[in-house]
């Protein structure tokens, strides 16, 4: 239970990266890296299958940076089943392979591992270079690539957001 969230948080987070661009990598030697992780308290219940880093959340694996209230890993029987990052919030950071920065934010990131599904909510952002996608809700599956935006709210009350996307030519007219 110990050494799985750890080796996966990598994975997971990555993959947020690639949402900015498609041509685009992080740094392949980043999953070499140590991972390092400090917060303010960790909870670890082996017989619940949980841990739960709470306060100033900090992870760091090469180029990759990632910043967080509150990070839960919900793993029974050893199994990842959920990674769910919440703050004010969220933001992750990596360089790719391009040396561009990748940057991201949201309210609440979640994986779901088994479903390979990433979910972002809340003012949630994904951006490289000059180039940014931005909606209340972005979805994302590792699986197979397809990306969804907009139309739920995210909290009662609020109003379904709109999808904004901004990208900039790299062909330029001869």
């Amino acid at each position: 239970m110990l050494n799985q969230p750890i080796n996966l948080l990598p994975q997971l987070l990555t993959s947020l990266f690639l949402l900015a661009s498609t041509a685009a990598y992080a740094i392949s030697s980043d999953v070499e890296k140590p991972v390092m992780i400090e917060s303010d308290s960790v909870v670890f219940n082996k017989e619940a299958g949980t841990a739960v880093y709470a306060g100033n959340v900090e992870i760091k694996q090469g180029t990759l940076s990632i910043r967080a209230s509150r990070i839960e890993i919900s793993a029974p029987e050893n199994e990842i089943q959920t990674i769910k990052a919440t703050g004010s919030p969220v933001n992750f950071q990596q360089t790719m392979d391009s040396g561009k920065q990748a940057l991201g934010r949201a309210k609440n990131v979640q994986y779901f591992v088994t479903q390979k599904k990433l979910v972002l909510e809340g003012d949630a952002s994904l951006s490289q270079d000059r180039d940014n996608f931005a909606s209340n809700r972005i979805e994302y599956s590792t699986a197979n690539g397809e990306l969804k935006a907009g139309g739920q709210a995210t909290t009662p009350g609020e109003k379904p957001g709109r999808v904004r996307a901004i990208f900039y030519p790299t062909n330029k007219a001869q």
